[in-house]
Parts: C-alpha cells; sequence; structure tokens
C-alpha cells in the first residue's frame, strides 16, 4: 500500500469501509485506530495537515542549516542557549566570568554563522535544534 502524505489529503470520503483520498483506498479500520490512537477524530484531519506542513517545513530547515548551526564553537553555543533564554549581555557576561565585550564579539560571531536577520530567526534555530529542551 502506498503512504501518502496528510498534506496531500484533499478530501476524505467514507465509502464500502474505505476511506477514499483522491483514486486511493485506505482500510477505514486503519485510519480509525490511528486516530483512536492518538486520541482524535476525522474533524481533527486539518490540524494533522497543518502540523505535517510544518513538520516538514522544519526538518527541511534542520537539514539546510545543519552544518552552520554545528559550526558554532563550545562558547558561542552557551552564548546561543542564553541568549534565547533571555540573557542580556550583560548577564552572560557575569554568568560566564567574561568581558561583556567578549560576549559581543561571540553574539557577532553567531549572527555571521547563522545568518540570523531577526530574533525570530534565532528562535528558529533553537526550535529546529531543541536548544531550549537541552536548557
Amino acid at each position: 500500500m502506498e503512504v501518502k502524505k496528510l498534506y496531500e489529503y484533499n478530501e476524505l470520503k467514507s465509502i464500502d469501509n474505505k476511506y477514499q483520498i483522491s483514486d486511493k483506498e485506505i482500510p477505514i479500520n486503519l485510519i480509525e485506530d490511528f486516530l483512536r490512537f492518538y486520541n482524535l477524530g476525522l474533524q481533527d484531519l486539518s490540524y494533522l495537515k497543518k502540523f505535517s506542513k510544518n513538520l516538514q517545513e522544519e526538518k527541511r530547515f534542520k537539514k539546510l542549516n545543519k552544518a552552520k548551526f554545528y559550526s558554532l564553537t563550545k562558547k558561542e553555543s552557551q552564548i546561543f542557549e542564553l541568549v534565547v533564554l533571555g540573557k542580556s549581555t550583560k548577564e552572560i557576561a557575569t554568568q560566564l566570568f567574561i568581558e561583556p565585550t567578549t560576549v559581543s564579539t561571540h553574539r557577532k560571531n553567531i549572527k555571521q554563522k547563522l545568518e540570523l536577520e531577526s530574533i525570530f530567526d534565532l528562535y528558529k534555530y533553537a526550535n529546529a535544534f531543541n536548544v531550549l529542551d537541552k536548557i
């Protein structure tokens, strides 16, 4: 049986104990078991469609930016994590026992290496590489 991605499903129709999606048929019990396992209903398929698209975008972002992210030095990674937590340059300097100018230099290097244009980009990396989960 061919696997079809949720976001490709335009219409789900119930026909003779099978769900028909475009020209493909999937046994109802397979879909219902999946939905029941995750405590979902058919009304949740549009949410799953959006979730599926988001997962694909995150996976693509991570694949494209993996080398950049892992090019950060250990100190840059530490500072990246603290910036994500909302720490100021002065707070980071105090916590790591380094000069604020050193923190500023590391922040500049992080911004260049990751090609960050906004705080949104910073959090996109943090989310993609599970930085908040590690902290």
